[in-house]
């Protein structure tokens, strides 16, 4: 469960900014979940809103670089690495300034607080802090120069750890690469609990709907592929196979490249997969390649899996660009699905980006409570992002109209001076 995420000096966040999931309101009608040892309540969906270049995948890239620091920093990252951040760079101050990053979350039903400060050489601190009673209790806090100071109820081989922490790796990613069992729940929260999906990892995305569709799940994912009313009716996934020969090879090398993967058998070699969907058109079944689908067809296909997965775990799914190939009705279907308690009886959680302001409309399927609406604009360069909260709305207001009538900001500005140049240039080509 996501509670909210902080962050500053990253992209085109200057300033520390922001969101949060934490509701006052228990809103009875959606899938919310209770926050532990508080009389607060998680939302299952929050959408940020705005113009091109505002920002908004920003905020997702932001933390997508927490989670890979997390899972990667220690194992993964060269010792001289530098730390893959991305500060502000409009201002020459920030270049040099730290980046900062923090989120709060609950894991197997404990609420923590992590977070750390880096620059481009190394982590300057790093933090940890449950809340099992309510109250902040220390696990461990880090200071570069200085000794980890450990709390009373982190044990195990944290000295040992200690000294194999690397000034461009985490705490957190050294102690569970050495098996600090205690710290799991904290690093398979990263690791498993926060999903991110965009365009970059679409194949492994296609390869999690696969998996769920040969499994006992195939019928909520045909149910959802249907539910899409996309003309698919059924879909199948199959190996291209190598020749023999090429896959005994292969096999061999990554054998040679991987001493654990002794098990590697050629018939689990293949070139690639074939996806084919079922349409029948009166009474007969074609079957059409995925390259021949739609772009929102295919799109619609690599996310089904994620869903299913993500409601029956009770996950958190962000999506950058929820609108960028999916229908405005099949998108607010998307969020339906997360906004029900019906359908997201486990508290699984959405977090996307969108240009789609018909989502905010009176007649979306899908009504977003002011609470789950954060928008975002460009100021001097950086990016705001802020609640609609922010805003008296009134119950009864058409928060479409009034967001594209410029009410609540976080709308692109067209100045027409810039398009009376475009205009003589295309004249003056006629002529």
């Amino acid at each position: 469960m996501l509670l909210r995420f902080t962050v500053a000096n990253f992209a085109s966040f200057r300033d520390e900014t922001e969101l949060t999931v934490i509701s006052d309101r228990r809103h009875e009608d959606l899938a919310v979940q209770p926050v532990p040892r508080s009389q607060q309540w998680a939302l299952p969906v929050a959408g940020i809103f705005g113009p091109n270049a505002a920002g908004k995948s920003n905020f997702i890239h932001a933390l997508a670089f927490m989670r890979g620091a997390v899972l990667n920093s220690h194992q993964r990252w060269r010792p001289r690495q530098e730390i893959p951040r991305r500060p502000f760079l409009l201002d020459p101050e920030k270049a040099n300034d730290p980046s900062e990053f923090t989120i709060e979350f609950v894991a197997e039903g404990v609420r923590y607080e992590f977070g750390f400060q880096c620059n481009s050489k190394e982590f300057l601190s790093e933090w940890l802090y449950s809340y099992p009673e309510g109250r902040p209790r220390k696990i461990y806090d880090r200071r570069a120069g200085s000794p980890i100071d450990f709390g009373p109820t982190l044990h195990g081989q944290k000295v040992q750890v200690e000294r194999m922490v690397r000034p461009n790796s985490l705490f957190l990613s050294a102690a569970v690469a050495n098996n600090h069992e205690q710290l799991l729940p904290v690093f398979d929260w990263f690791s498993d609990d926060l999903r991110i999906a965009w365009e970059t990892n679409f194949d492994a995305r296609l390869r999690e709907t696969r998996h769920y569709l040969e499994t006992h799940d195939s019928k909520s994912i045909l149910a959802l592929l249907k539910y899409a009313d996309l003309g698919v009716s059924d879909v199948s996934f199959s190996d291209v196979k190598l020749p023999p020969e090429q896959a005994a090879k292969i096999a061999e090398l990554i054998q040679q490249i991987d001493s654990e993967a002794v098990d590697v058998s050629p018939d689990e070699i293949s070139a690639g997969v074939d996806v084919e969907l079922s349409h029948v058109i009166e009474g007969h079944d074609f079957k059409l390649p995925l390259e021949l689908e739609s772009s929102g067809t295919r799109t619609w296909l690599s996310i089904v899996g994620p869903i299913i997965s993500t409601l029956m775990h009770g996950c958190v799914l962000v999506i950058d660009e929820l609108d960028a190939r999916l229908h405005h009705h099949l998108a607010a279907q998307f969020i339906r699905l997360f906004q029900d308690p019906r359908t997201n009886p486990h508290g699984a959680q959405l977090l996307f980006n969108t240009h789609d302001a018909a989502l905010l409309g009176p007649d979306a399927v899908a009504t977003l409570r002011r609470d789950q609406v954060w928008l975002t604009e460009k100021v001097d360069g950086a990016t705001a992002l802020y609640p609609l909260t922010d805003y008296k709305v009134r119950s009864i207001e058409n928060v479409e109209k009034r967001y594209l009538g410029g009410r609540y900001g976080g709308l692109p500005f067209f100045d027409e001076e810039l398009l009376e140049i475009v205009i003589s240039e295309v004249e003056a080509a006629g002529s």
